[in-house]
């Protein structure tokens, strides 16, 4: 594939990544010049659903597949650069998918397509960090389609796809409410998964906060988006922890170990910056 995007089946150890069906439907859809629309690739996917057999209904249909299909769609995310027009093409095929028509329920009594049955449980299985390797050049690669796992889930989001927001929190907690050994290779890739979020879905995110700057969350949720180490204020998402965030990507610039580290992570300051003096500080004139 062109414009240095040529998608891998299988990894290094021949290991399948991307199923058969998926990798012909998707291989189609990103090749430069392609005609296919992202409504047709929509189409190609739904397809794949298995069919209920007689006497069963949608919700009978095997979790499995769902997993199976959100994987490979994953694996391609991964391999596309998450500024490479080529991921953009992919989150206008999932759109897509939840605009078509209502046919029935898929695992757990999710609306096909529209709630992407069990996406929300296998990116959960993203969200516990990198693996790592001992070989750089390896470890290197998986900090790489970690950070564009994150864009991609980023980019539906400001897409109005999904909207997860325990990601974005967990990320930027992660990066910037606890310490970290600065210089490094994980701090880079810690640093530009958060900004991914400020990047794609920073408007979703400033516009909610706007519009509920004092959430009321239950004890659970609570816990569930707890602040780090570092942060000494509230749960969720709020006013001062937006602050927080702001001054730790201009702090944390600096102990970036590249260039682009530090500009990824200065841009996501600025634009939190700009964002909040239009969106939070000025809200009582809206």
């Amino acid at each position: 594939m062109a414009d240095g995007i040529e998608l891998q089946q299988k990894n290094q150890e021949g290991k399948v990544l991307i199923q058969d069906d998926v990798f012909g439907i998707f291989n189609d859809y990103l090749r430069p010049g392609s005609s296919v629309s992202a409504a047709q690739t929509a189409a190609a996917i739904s397809r794949l659903a298995p069919t209920p057999g007689e006497g069963q209904k949608m919700t009978d249909v095997d979790e499995g597949f769902f997993f199976e299909l959100w994987g490979s769609v994953i694996a391609v995310a991964e391999q596309i650069p998450r500024d490479h027009p080529a991921q953009d093409k992919l989150v206008k095929a999932i759109r897509e998918l939840t605009l078509l028509p209502k046919s029935g329920s898929g695992a757990w009594e999710s609306s096909l397509w529209a709630d992407l049955p069990v996406f929300s449980l296998v990116s959960r299985e993203y969200l516990n960090g990198p693996r790592q390797s001992a070989v750089e050049e390896e470890q290197a690669r998986i900090y790489e389609s970690w950070i564009r796992f994150h864009a991609f889930c980023a980019k539906l989001m400001g897409a109005g796809v999904i909207y997860y927001i325990n990601q974005p929190i967990w990320m930027l907690r992660a990066a910037l409410e606890e310490e970290h050994a600065p210089r490094s290779a994980e701090w880079d890739c810690s640093l530009a998964t958060a900004a991914m979020y400020v990047e794609y879905a920073g408007p979703i995110l400033v516009e909610s906060l706007a519009a509920n700057p004092k959430p009321d969350l239950s004890d659970e949720l609570r816990r569930i988006f707890r602040p780090g180490s570092l942060f000494r204020g509230g749960s969720g998402l709020v006013p001062e922890r937006w602050a927080f965030w702001i001054k730790r990507f201009n702090e944390e610039a600096e102990n970036a170990n590249t260039e682009e580290a530090k500009e990824t992570a200065l841009r996501a300051a600025r634009l939190m910056q700009v964002w909040a003096e239009k969106r939070l500080q000025n809200k009582d004139d809206d």
